[in-house]
């Protein structure tokens, strides 16, 4: 009996280590912050929201979008972009890119869709 004992103890522990191998794999860099993107239609233009925020609202206005971006507001129309007040005349076929970095900066990047160049905007 005793030899029974000992295989059911060493399929008990073969069993423990296996469950935690599972946890350990499964949460292995679930403590890094995701990016996340969303793409929007303004126009002829496409605006994407990516990076690292938590909050992010968008509200259609007359000729345009406003989207908040942990705070800081960018207001795409027809052909303007207005990051945090600072105003800049936009062409009709370059996208928009605003990326949130980690520390909660905001870069906003405008590419023309023919060149795939891209140039910051103000921040």
């Amino acid at each position: 009996m005793s030899w029974l004992l000992r295989i059911l103890a060493g399929l008990g522990i073969v069993l423990a280590l296996v469950i935690v191998f599972v946890l350990v794999i499964g949460n292995w860099g679930a403590s890094d912050d995701t990016t996340q993107a969303l793409s929007m239609t303004v126009g002829n233009r496409t605006v994407t929201v990516a990076g690292h925020y938590k909050d992010m609202t968008q509200e259609s206005i007359a000729n345009g979008m406003k989207v908040v971006v942990d705070g800081h507001e960018v207001v795409i129309t027809d052909d303007q972009l207005s990051v945090d007040g600072k105003t800049e005349v936009v062409e009709p076929d370059q996208d928009v890119t605003v990326y949130v970095g980690e520390d909660g900066k905001v870069q906003v990047k405008l590419v023309h869709e023919s060149e795939g160049a891209s140039e910051e905007a103000p921040e």
